[in-house]
């Protein structure tokens, strides 16, 4: 089966190369995920980094036809040592029962500097289709659509 693209117009867009979520057979590979709200602005307190990022998370999810009742693993990379409590409180209301596999990483920095943690996660999908498919465009070819769907990979 062919690799799916997620699409999620409900939390901010990717700022580089990269998908929201890739869907692979039953699988759901999240992208790193951060505490952008979708208007693109960051709340200043670790808490309420961490909530908006498990909501943006959420969000991917559910257009991949998963959720994070279904998250297998997660990654979570941290600027401060210090709010690894802060980040386990948050976890604890999204992940209340089976929580996942995990690992915390410190790290220096993150792509911008007002980024205090992210996380990245495999799930698995609930349902053979989400909200909506289509096939893969290769890059160029067709201008953006702003529905929530996957998009099937065709080989080039």
């Amino acid at each position: 089966m062919p690799k799916q693209l997620v699409m999620c117009r409900t939390v901010a867009q990717p700022i580089g190369p990269y998908s929201l979520a890739v869907r692979s057979g039953n699988l759901v590979f999240v992208s790193g995920t951060v505490g952008w709200r979708p208007d693109g602005s960051v709340p200043p307190d670790i808490r309420e980094q961490c909530r908006q990022m498990y909501e943006n998370m959420r969000q991917v999810l559910s257009s991949a036809g998963s959720s994070l009742e279904d998250v297998v693993s997660t990654t979570t990379y941290l600027v401060k040592a210090s709010d690894y409590q802060a980040l386990n409180d948050i976890r604890a209301q999204y992940f209340k029962n089976d929580p996942p596999a995990s690992a915390v990483v410190v790290v220096k920095e993150l792509v911008r500097p007002d980024l205090l943690v992210e996380v990245e996660a495999v799930a698995e999908a609930r349902t053979a289709s989400a909200r909506g498919t289509r096939s893969a465009r290769r890059a160029g070819v067709e201008g953006p659509d702003p529905s929530p769907r996957l998009e099937r990979s065709t080989p080039l």
